[in-house]
């Protein structure tokens, strides 16, 4: 059965801060879940589709990038679900050539606090990073690595990180 993280008013609205869903779909373990908290369909729907204004993450992957509710499951499965976050923007950046386990052990030593695959809690913002589609230039090929900080102090936060990944891990 699938894992469902809850974060910020997510949480507050269900009490919760993880539960496990039904499900064979993102959308199914959706629909489920706001079967059981009916105020939640509000928040995660506009119409049939996805909100614009949350975040769900299979594994560390925005769903959209991937086939959104339809998107299949696997047993075990943990999905993230993020609510907009009060005060400032959402701040995305590709960087090519920053590794995954770098840019956490930025986030680390700036005091951030892990709550899922690819999310981390900073003071004042979330991180979510995930990978997208590598850079392809002739037969090179750079990995790339999206970056969303939002919150209060998410620009803040979003330039810091530029900052390091422009350094290159100096």
């Amino acid at each position: 059965m699938p894992k469902v993280n809850l974060y910020a008013t997510f949480r507050d609205l269900t009490g919760k801060a993880q539960l496990h869903v039904e499900g064979r779909t993102v959308g199914e373990v959706l629909e489920n879940l706001v079967a059981r908290y009916p105020a939640l369909r509000a928040e995660l729907f506009e119409g049939e589709g996805l909100s614009e204004r949350v975040s769900v993450f299979l594994e560390g992957r925005d769903v959209r990038y991937l086939e959104g509710l339809a998107t299949p499951l696997e047993e075990g499965a943990t999905l993230d679900l993020f609510p907009p976050v009060a005060g400032g923007g959402v701040f995305r950046q590709d960087y090519g050539g920053l590794p995954a386990w770098l840019l956490e052990e930025y986030l680390r030593s700036w005091g951030g606090a892990k709550e899922g695959e690819g999310v981390y809690r900073l003071k004042g913002a979330w991180v979510r990073f995930f990978e997208v589609e590598p850079l392809q230039v002739g037969r090179l090929s750079v990995p790339r690595l999206r970056v969303e900080v939002e919150g209060e102090e998410g620009e803040a936060w979003a330039g810091r990180i530029a900052l390091a990944a422009s350094r290159g891990g100096g």
